[in-house]
C-alpha cells in the first residue's frame, strides 16, 4: 500500500518552512517593491497626463487667440478699407462738385464774353454801317 516514510515528510516540512522565509525575507519585500514600483510609475502616469491635457488647453487658448487676433486683423482691415472707400467717395464728390463750379463760372465767363462782344459787334456794326452809309452818299 502506500507506504509514506518519514523522509517525504521532512520534504514537505522543509519545504513549508522554505517558503515561509522566502515569503517573509524574498517575497515580501520584492512584492513591496513591486508595488512601491507601480506607484511611481502610476503617478508618473498620471503626472504626464495631467500635463498633457494642460499643453492641450494651452494649444486651444493659443489657437483661440490666433484666431482672435486673425479676425481682428481682418475687422481692422475692413474698417480701413470702408474708411478709404469713404474718403475716395467724397473726394470723387468734391472733385466733381469743383469741376461743376469751374464748368458752370466758365460758361458764365463764355456768355458774358459773348455777350460783350455781340454788344461791341453791334455798336461796331452800327458805326460802319454810319459810315458806309456816309461813304457812299459822298460818292454819289
Amino acid at each position: 500500500m502506500l507506504n509514506i516514510d518519514f523522509s517525504v515528510a521532512v520534504t514537505v516540512l522543509y519545504l513549508i518552512i522554505l517558503y515561509l522565509v522566502l515569503s517573509r525575507f524574498l517575497f515580501g519585500p520584492i512584492n513591496e517593491i513591486l508595488k512601491k514600483r507601480h506607484e511611481l510609475i502610476e503617478g508618473r502616469l498620471e503626472d504626464a497626463r495631467k500635463r498633457l491635457e494642460q499643453a492641450e488647453l494651452q494649444t486651444a487658448q493659443y489657437e483661440q487667440a490666433i484666431r482672435n487676433a486673425r479676425s481682428e486683423a481682418y475687422r481692422q482691415q475692413e474698417v480701413q478699407r470702408e474708411r478709404a472707400l469713404a474718403e475716395k467717395t467724397d473726394l470723387i464728390a468734391k472733385a466733381k462738385s469743383e469741376a461743376d463750379k469751374a464748368l458752370e463760372e466758365g460758361r458764365a465767363r463764355l456768355a458774358a464774353q459773348a455777350e460783350t462782344a455781340r454788344k461791341k459787334i453791334e455798336s461796331e456794326v452800327d458805326t460802319l454801317a454810319k459810315r458806309l452809309a456816309t461813304a457812299i452818299l459822298r460818292d454819289q
